[in-house]
């Protein structure tokens, strides 16, 4: 997905870059036919509702379609991914972060886990001392240079080696998590010995406290993933290095921003005629919600005052 991403010209904003219809294909494509039967009751799936921007959680599938469209409605963001918001049962929905980023998150057995550094359970590590942070929809972010950064590549994706060495952070992360709150047993004496050397085989430097106890995380090791997740990596990373710095790339790269007006005015053109048989509805639906998101705003302005 993210190659598609970088693929063309602008990026991930570039107009044939359809992020929804990816989503799809790929669920459609891997997920098994039963995935609604394994998902109910055990799958919450965050929405929020357009109407009200109410939180809604959806863990009752009544088909594989129901379950990839409630998912399809969870992975919209609003100008990113379109105009029109995703339906589902009859009712628009967009991402479930713009309304509640943590469900659960006040129950004693939930782990919060969040890409960006702040008080999530798994998070990535951030400055000991930091005063700046901020709380969005049930979140905690600290205030820095490297979660904007971070923010920045969740809608413009980096490269193979960037993405790998991210994966790589998270999977410690998680593994110290889960290991400092003893959530994890091993048998195997292979893991039994890294344990005992003091995380000597985690890669980059890092440090995990629970209580008075620190642990140290050391430089020693460059790779700690899953040999199936490393060869995920390592196939892109090959692809993308036999493509790099060549001559004709790079006169493609050229020809294809001399040609970018034309392609974006056909492509927009494409886009507009899929559209056209719910302009109408799609329409009526954009100024339903506008006319309700202005009557929430005036009704809590006046009832503030």
């Amino acid at each position: 997905m993210s190659r598609e991403a970088r693929k063309g010209t602008l990026g991930a904003v570039h107009p044939s870059f359809n992020l929804l219809n990816i989503v799809r294909t790929f669920l459609i494509r891997d997920l098994p036919d039963n995935a609604h039967l394994l998902a109910t009751g055990r799958l919450c799936v965050s929405l929020t509702r357009v109407s009200n921007g109410t939180n809604m959680l959806v863990s009752e599938f009544d088909s594989k379609e129901d379950l990839i469209q409630a998912l399809v409605c969870s992975c919209f963001y609003p100008l990113y991914c379109g105009v029109v918001p995703p339906s589902y049962h009859g009712i628009r929905y967009v991402d479930g972060a713009l309304s509640d980023n943590m469900p659960y998150s006040n129950l004693s057995n939930t782990i919060t886990v969040s890409p960006f550094s702040g008080e999530s359970h798994i998070s990535p590590y951030g400055v000991p001392f930091n005063f700046h942070e901020i709380h969005y929809n049930n979140v905690s972010i600290h205030i820095n240079f490297i979660n904007a950064y971070r923010v920045v590549i969740a809608f413009f994706p980096p490269g193979p080696e960037v993405m790998a060495e991210m994966c790589q952070n998270g999977y410690k992360d998680a593994f110290l998590f889960l290991m400092g709150n003893e959530f994890l047993e091993f048998h195997s004496p292979r893991c039994e010995l890294n344990l005992t050397n003091k995380w000597d085989n985690f890669p980059s430097s890092s440090k995990y406290i629970k209580g008075n106890k620190t642990t140290d995380v050391t430089e020693d090791s460059k790779n700690i993933l899953p040999e199936s997740i490393n060869e995920v990596f390592h196939e892109a990373y090959m692809k993308e290095y036999e493509t790099r710095g060549s001559f004709s790339v790079k006169l493609d790269s050229f020809i294809m921003w001399c040609i970018l007006p034309v392609e974006t005015v056909y492509i927009i053109l494409l886009r507009f005629i899929d559209w056209s048989p719910q302009v109408r509805s799609n329409m009526m639906s954009i100024c339903k919600m506008t006319t309700e998101r202005i009557r929430m705003v005036w009704r809590r302005t006046f009832s503030r005052t």
